[in-house]
């Protein structure tokens, strides 16, 4: 059986039955979690005086805020990099080795994704000049024509 996240009434149910008297076997079969997270939610109830995760649990970033927007704003320059230009960007700006899988993580925080571009065929100088003329022919046409 794998490790599963419990979440905050879970914990603070666990507290309430500990306060009347209940004991950590009886808590563990009748909230069907084990005897090892009872006894670790009520040591820490005793010491901090509360159930939550501490913020700034997990692994550190490598990057900080401000790197991480340099990285969006080069993006932003030419939408064309890919994964690979913008791991190199990060390697020679800040000196700093990353993961195609951070780069990544990075631009989805913004909203941004890297991929290829489909390959189209370009527009010829007889296409650009046969728009051009269509553009000024329709210059005055009103919005409902």
């Amino acid at each position: 059986m794998g490790r599963k996240a419990v979440d905050i009434t879970t914990k603070r149910t666990i507290i309430l039955l500990r306060a009347r008297g209940m004991s950590q076997h009886e808590i563990s079969r009748k909230l069907n979690v084990s005897r090892n997270c009872i006894y670790q939610t009520i040591n820490k109830f005793n010491k901090l005086y509360t159930v939550a995760t501490k913020p700034g649990a997990g692994y550190r970033s490598k990057l900080t805020d401000r790197q991480k927007r340099a990285i969006k704003l080069q993006q932003v320059r030419d939408d064309t990099l890919s994964l690979n230009d913008l791991i190199c960007y990060v390697q020679t700006s800040f000196n700093i080795n990353v993961s195609r899988r951070t780069v990544s993580r990075i631009l989805h925080e913004f909203d941004m994704f890297s991929y290829v571009a489909p390959r189209k065929p370009r527009i010829n100088h007889r296409q650009r000049y046969s728009r051009l003329q269509w553009c000024y022919q329709h210059l005055s046409w009103a919005e409902n024509e």
